[in-house]
């Protein structure tokens, strides 16, 4: 089991439609994939059968941990959600997996949400 840090310095959550995101599936190479999604969650998302709440999940975890560290100058594609050995959600900024956030993800077929909190 893992111990949280008790130094949150901050909170986001995001919600989004999933609908929004089913298009941008049979068009992986569009510009808002590209600007938004980097390669490795690209190739995560659409390996599914209906890539769809993948997607939509992994861009409301972007949009979480901006709110929860105030990163927002960074582009979307510099943050970096992807997923550990046992498929638990990572951060990662720089190539790097950031050890400062802990984050949550859920989806089912009409919306996704994410969770994620900022710690010191």
């Amino acid at each position: 089991m893992y111990t949280a840090p008790m130094n949150v310095r901050g909170i986001g959550i995001d919600i989004t439609t999933v609908a929004r995101f089913r298009p941008l599936a049979r068009s992986p190479h569009a510009q808002f994939m590209l600007n938004t999604f980097s390669e490795k969650e690209r190739v995560y998302c659409l390996a599914y059968k209906d890539p769809g709440p993948h997607l939509a999940g992994t861009f409301a975890a972007k949009e979480a941990v901006q709110k929860a560290s105030g990163l927002f100058k960074l582009a979307p594609n510099a943050i970096e959600i992807l997923r550990d050995k046992d498929g638990k959600p990572e951060v990662w900024l720089g190539g790097k997996r950031s050890k400062k956030f802990l984050l949550s993800i859920t989806h089912e077929k009409t919306t996704a949400c994410a969770v994620a909190l900022y710690c010191l």
